[in-house]
């Protein structure tokens, strides 16, 4: 297309406070954020709740959505007043061929989705957007004057790129890849022919009831997954003659970003794994290339799925951004850090462009043959290098351009001929393209009932996103009504082939006017938080949960009389607290514990409760379990997954089981479409394997006071290896060894004037100290094990880890598999005492941290054994005989060996 360059533009932000959510109420936070609007922009102030500190930011907007009545927080604002500040002049940018991208940053729960989306009754700015946009084009009187208006809608979890408008039986399993065209990069999802604005509504519901499904199926955290809504405006001008003058074009991508939480830093959370982690990935490549751009630097784009699509708008269109604050104390650091971010994109410029041509076809021709020149001059300049002394990198380069080459025009050609599709495309095509789109639709999700409302008895799913909840209905006909996985002898008649599901999982049985339920065998089903065992009467409002993830509302019109008497329908939060409370009941990890860490510890096992199902289908031989341990470093609370395997343990902290619940559900997936179809599972080997876990593990702590050197006396500590679960791993030996000025060790006369030692510490205020710490060896409790499980093993430490600015010490490696691994290490510390490091002499520690690598023998998901069902059974049973034929073999080779000596020896005898 040809672009006309504008002016550079500063990025829009805007702020938004939303009002004290229910948890936020229980804790009895206080507000620390208010709002001023001023004469140009506005300022938005939070308030430390330690120490009553103020700080302020400046942005382009501040929208107060807190309250009405408070006084002195700033002017109220509603989806109204959000959208005429941001979200009409995004449509008006659109008309004019700008493309257009604006996405909600925040924690989750800050209200990203409320501002972005809104609800049925107050809709957000999507909507409000593409309702004005039609309106523009629905009042079009110019017959020489089309539009044409599609919409995609991508979801990007963990680094894998879903159809939203697609049947979830046809994504591909690693997610969809994004291309190369002269528009940036864009992925072929189904593009959904919008004729009215009603038809954008319709795939707005049809992408959260997909994204329902998804939730109760395999990932319930709905939040921690991007959304990009993609609506691409066209307005092709003819003349009177018929012919094609000017076409303008936008794509407006309105992001619904994931939560943007923070990483615990401290101790084991931040430092037990090298591994990136997947949920985290596109927000920190975000923030690279904001940073990037603020800087006039190059960013680089591809370090993420969503900074590759959104490269286009970001560097030559129109940005704009809202970010979703919590008013709560408790949520101070999550609200400074978004404010912080807010505050960096908005000193970012960009160059907007307008996507203007009079003849596409003309346009897509020339820059067609602009890459090919660009091409070819490349892969010149190489095979002139080539032509002197070409050396192998040179060769690979070669090998490089001109595999672009033909990929960049299989792509340009690919892009041409849809292009061409596109504009021969008249209004009975789109319009049996859309009719196409809507049949695959009404059969992707499963037995949903697809009207707003159900008269007779069904259930409602419950989703912790609240615009998920309730989208998808289940009817209840007269009769019997089987629910389970699906299974090609016996269909069931509602199908839901999520974590925990079994074939014939339940029935439900509806006649003379009463609903009941009943488990199938080996089946998970709960009401109302309860497992049930017998057939059991539905009511109305009951909580009915199936398998790991599926949570449902019970609904019966007429009935409601019948149900419990309670202030609201219960939602996803009221179902899981029922099961929390009664897991406590049984004397579960959940007892006693309340608050924050109830909450994390409840989201713990959930995670575990998903991976024990996947291991249990896959037939690995792990179990997972969640337990609250005391971060040593901060003295916090914290929870970490234990790993139970056959000949030993791990411990991960809950940011790696996360990642490697990911990569388990993927596997999973696999697993499933191979029962499903009936072929034989290839499952995932070595490193792939989500079970195999080769990362260094940290294997215990230990601490050594430092009262000794307040007077700067040798000391010598055995202290015990404690490791995460409690239990004693070993014993350190470490030694504290003061020096004199120059750095020597004593031990010294009596009335050696180099003797450092001192009667009071205080004397060593102001002073430099110097001393060494001496890391001998560690000797590991044989617990009568034949030999240790750990390797490559390393002890570190920090001096003072109350400074920010202080790293890591680390001792080299003992790649030995032993139990006495022998470092003699040693390093030199020279410090100045001030009166917290005086603190630290007197009543401080050291914390040693002891660190090393599982035997590979002792990590799960032996590649012989991941086979699932009774194939795995099989192969367990197939594998042992291997092994002990191979133990056969060799014994009889030695006895070979045996009978060739000695008749070797009879033979010298005689």
């Amino acid at each position: 297309f040809f672009s006309s360059t504008m002016a550079e533009e500063s990025v829009k932000v805007a702020v938004r406070m939303r009002v004290f959510n229910g948890r936020e109420k229980e804790a009895h936070a206080t507000r620390i954020i208010r709002m001023e609007t001023q004469d140009k922009g506005s300022n938005t102030y939070i308030k430390d709740p330690n120490d009553g500190h103020e700080r302020k930011f400046n942005f382009d907007y501040s929208f107060q959505s807190h309250s009405q009545d408070e006084p002195g927080i700033g002017d109220w604002a509603t989806q109204d007043t959000v959208f005429e500040s941001l979200g009409r002049p995004v449509m008006e940018a659109a008309l004019e061929g700008k493309n257009v991208c604006l996405f909600a940053y925040g924690q989750t729960g800050a209200g990203k989705s409320y501002s972005m989306l809104g609800k049925p009754d107050d809709p957000g700015i999507i909507p409000r957007t593409c309702n004005a946009i039609f309106q523009i084009v629905d009042s079009n009187t110019d017959k020489n004057l089309s539009f044409k208006v599609d919409i995609q809608v991508v979801e990007i979890y963990c680094e894998q790129i879903n159809d939203l408008l697609d049947d979830r039986k046809h994504w591909p399993i690693h997610g969809h890849k994004p291309r190369l065209t002269d528009r940036g990069y864009v992925v072929d999802t189904k593009r959904f022919p919008c004729l009215k604005y009603q038809d954008i509504e319709k795939a707005f519901k049809f992408a959260d009831q997909n994204r329902s499904v998804g939730s109760h199926a395999l990932n319930p955290e709905s939040s921690r997954a991007h959304t990009i809504y993609t609506i691409t405006y066209e307005r092709i001008k003819k003349n009177d003659a018929g012919k094609v003058v000017e076409v303008i074009t936008a794509a407006l991508n309105l992001v619904d970003l994931a939560g943007s939480e923070r990483t615990d830093s401290a101790g084991t959370q931040g430092q037990m794994l090298k591994e990136g982690n997947a949920i985290n990935l596109s927000l920190t490549a975000l923030g690279g290339c904001i940073k990037a751009l603020s800087e006039r630097k190059r960013p680089n784009f591809r370090d993420s799925k969503l900074t590759l699509l959104l490269q286009g708008s970001m560097t030559n269109g129109k940005v704009v951004m809202i970010a979703a604050l919590s008013p709560a104390s408790i949520c101070h650091d999550e609200s400074l850090s978004t404010l912080r971010f807010a505050e960096r994109i908005k000193q970012v410029k960009i160059k907007v462009s307008k996507n203007v041509t009079a003849d596409p076809v003309a346009e897509m021709k020339k820059a067609m043959e602009e890459e090919r020149i660009r091409l070819e001059k490349e892969i010149n300049r190489l095979k002139a290098e080539l032509g002197g002394s070409g050396t192998e990198e040179s060769m690979d380069n070669l090998a490089s351009a001109l595999e672009e080459q033909a990929e960049a025009a299989a792509s340009m050609k690919a892009e041409f001929e849809r292009r061409m599709k596109e504009l021969d495309e008249d209004a009975a095509a789109r319009a049996a393209r859309q009719a196409d789109i809507q049949g695959m639709q009404s059969l992707a999700l499963g037995g949903v009932f697809l009207e707003a409302e159900c008269s007779g008895p069904h259930l409602r799913n419950l989703n912790e996103d609240p615009r998920l909840a309730e989208t998808l209905l289940y009817e209840f006909k007269p009769g019997t009504t089987v629910l389970g996985r699906s299974d090609k002898a016996n269909p069931p008649n509602i199908e839901f082939n999520g974590m925990g599901m079994t074939k014939n999982h339940c029935t439900v049985l509806f006649e003379n006017d009463t609903v009941t339920i009943t488990a199938g065998p080996n089946s998970r089903t709960l009401i109302n938080g309860k497992a049930i065992t017998e057939p059991t009467k539905l009511k109305h409002n009951m909580r009915v949960w199936l398998g790991n993830n599926y949570a449902f509302r019970f609904a019966f019109p007429g009935h409601e009389a019948e149900g419990e008497e309670l202030e609201s329908d219960p939602d996803y939060h009221f179902a899981e607290k029922e099961i929390v409370d009664e897991d406590g009941s049984q004397g579960d990890t959940t007892a006693g514990v309340s608050g924050t860490m109830g909450n994390i510890l409840s989201e713990a096992l959930k995670k575990t409760e998903q991976a024990n199902l996947i291991a249990s289908d896959l037939s690995q031989p792990v179990r997972f379990e969640a337990k609250i341990y005391k971060e040593r470093l901060t003295g916090e609370n914290g929870v970490l997954i234990r790993v139970v395997m056959p000949d030993g343990e791990l411990f991960w902290p809950m940011a790696k089981m996360e990642d490697r619940l990911r990569l388990m559900t993927n596997a999973w997936q696999v697993w499933q479409r191979s029962e499903d179809e009936g072929d034989a599972y290839r499952p995932q080997l070595g490193p792939d394997n989500p079970f195999v876990d080769n990362d260094f593990q940290l294997i215990g702590e230990c601490d050594v006071w430092l009262q000794s050197l307040s007077n700067m006396i040798e000391q010598t500590a055995d202290p015990s290896v404690l490791g995460m679960g409690g239990a004693v791993e070993g014993r350190a030996k470490i030694t504290l060894s003061p020096c004199d000025s120059h750095g020597k060790e004593g031990p010294w006369d009596d009335d050696e004037e180099n003797d450092p030692f001192v009667d009071e510490p205080v004397d060593l205020l102001d002073e430099e100290i110097k001393f060494k710490v001496k890391i001998s060896e560690v000797i590991f409790d044989t617990n009568n094990k034949v030999s240790c499980k750990y390797l490559n093993t390393f002890v570190r430490y920090k001096f003072n880890p109350g400074d920010p600015d202080s790293e890591w010490v680390e001792t080299a490696k003992c790649k030995e598999q032993t139990f006495n691994p022998k470092y003699n290490f040693k390093k030199m510390h020279i410090v100045t005492v001030d009166r917290s490091i005086l603190q630290l002499l007197q009543q401080g520690r050291i914390i040693f941290q002891v660190w090393g690598q599982v035997a590979n023998k002792l990590v799960a998901g032996d590649s012989a054994l991941y086979q699932p069902g009774k194939r795995g059974q099989l192969a367990r049973l197939d594998a042992a005989i291997e092994e002990k034929k191979k133990v056969l073999e060799e014994l009889d080779q030695k006895v070979e060996e045996c009978k060739r000596k000695l008749a070797f020896s009879s033979s010298f005898q005689m």
